[in-house]
């Protein structure tokens, strides 16, 4: 049991709304129990929830949560029949090593949480040392260049120097005024797209979820991601908007504490570990993983 921010009142640690005051919990909720370190997930829903505020790639990297995935490579979780929480490992062969079945679920949760952090480690290794491999070949590619090559002046005439300088001009021009349209575009404040209610602060989004009364972190579909500056509604909240005022959550920062390098995946959940991934999930390599161990 924890006490509610707000009314005080003893509520469950699993809450995450207060039934008696209707306030959201703090994310702090996962601060400690039965789950492990600060920061930890302790059920397969904060699980996901964590996955989605950390922009994890789950069908690259080969993470089935809540899922029974039947498929050979895959890491997972799930609940099944009986009420047992199974974390599994299906190996090259299809075969399938349990990690935990059991009743406790902030375990279960924490065993695969402990084995994505292990993978993501795995595959920045494996992609810094593949940088350096490319630039050593880069390295010996210009080394062998004849002597002659390297004498080699590139000539340009003068009216060709002008040309090229008119065009690097314009084109310079076009990408500051893109730089700046954007950024005049990039509020902090409320969004409607599709009937939802979002915010935006600094690089984090969020979205009202009507169902249970409280903002989540927001994934962004595409069409709204590319165009999110069309459904600016403003800076301070209206009832018109839908849903509640954003400074009443537990993800709002005062704009006079808001670092330009604030994210909230750095001060919530684990603050021990990097977890973002880059945004180009195609340098995620499942094949390098050992599918063939039990763990």
């Amino acid at each position: 049991m924890r006490l509610c921010e707000y009314c005080a009142r003893q509520i469950a640690e699993t809450d995450a709304v207060c039934p008696y005051c209707g306030a959201p919990v703090s994310s702090s909720r996962f601060a400690a129990g039965a789950g492990g370190g600060g920061g930890v997930p302790r059920t397969i829903e904060e699980l996901r929830a964590f996955c989605r505020a950390h922009h994890l790639p789950l069908e690259q990297m080969r993470f089935f949560i809540g899922e029974d995935y039947r498929q050979p490579r895959a890491f997972g979780i799930y609940q099944d029949r009986s009420g047992d929480f199974v974390v599994y490992k299906n190996k090259s062969d299809g075969s399938r090593a349990v990690r935990y079945q059991g009743p406790d679920e902030a375990h279960a949760v924490r065993e695969i949480y402990e084995k994505m952090k292990s993978e993501i480690g795995n595959q920045r290794a494996r992609a810094a040392n593949a940088g350096l491999q490319r630039s050593a070949a880069a390295q010996s590619s210009r080394g062998s260049r004849s002597s002659s090559g390297r004498r080699r002046g590139f000539r340009m005439n003068s009216v060709w120097i002008y040309i090229l300088i008119f065009f690097l001009v314009v084109a310079g021009r076009g990408v500051i005024d893109g730089v700046q349209s954007r950024a005049r575009n990039r509020h902090n404040g409320y969004y409607v797209y599709q009937n939802d209610t979002y915010y935006r602060q600094g690089d984090d989004w969020y979205r009202y979820d009507d169902d249970l009364y409280y903002w989540l972190p927001a994934v962004l579909d595409t069409a709204f991601e590319e165009n999110y500056e069309d459904y600016y509604e403003g800076p301070t909240w209206s009832s018109a908007y839908g849903g509640e005022d954003f400074t009443g959550s537990s993800y709002y920062v005062d704009p006079d504490d808001y670092d330009s390098s604030y994210s909230s995946s750095d001060s919530s959940w684990d603050d021990d570990y990097d977890w973002d991934w880059d945004s180009d999930y195609d340098s995620w390599d499942s094949g390098s993983t050992d599918w063939d161990s039990d763990w």
